[in-house]
């Protein structure tokens, strides 16, 4: 009987270190992730009232979605701030398929950054649906 004690004991124990350790796991993760992602059917509906700033990231320069107001390398993202001043102001920013955007809008929110969103799926999650795009270079290159 005392050795059935000791192994659920033994057994309670090893489970609530996993838990423990998978639960501090989860909160590590979304310390990490300071930013929203969106779909493309979000972006479409937020472009109707437009009140953020646009910004494709994606390297090398793409064509570009409607109402993007600039084309910044996501490896240049400390150049953001010479646009975006105020790090309350809402920043959305996009590349071909959500890699290089999330890897942005994590450097945002590092430099203190608060309403930061990406694109899930970028500009091919954009167009899956046949969605207008733009032209390389119609938009100002920092």
């Amino acid at each position: 009987m005392q050795n059935k004690v000791i192994l659920i004991a033994v057994v309670f124990f090893v489970l609530s270190v996993f838990i423990f350790f998978v639960m501090n796991k989860s909160e590590d993760k979304n310390e990490l992730e300071d930013f929203t992602s969106i779909s493309s059917s979000e972006l479409e509906v937020m472009l109707e009232d437009k009140d953020f700033v646009f910004i494709d990231v994606h390297t090398p320069e793409q064509r570009h979605v409607p109402g993007t107001d600039y084309f910044i390398s996501y490896n240049d993202t400390d150049s953001i701030v010479s646009v975006v001043e105020n790090k309350n102001t809402k920043v959305v920013l996009y590349c071909r398929s959500g890699s290089m955007s999330k890897i942005a809008a994590q450097k945002l929110a590092d430099m203190g950054y608060t309403n930061v969103y990406e694109l899930t799926g970028g500009l091919h999650d954009w167009n899956s649906e046949g969605r207008e795009t733009l032209p390389e270079g119609s938009v100002p290159v920092l």
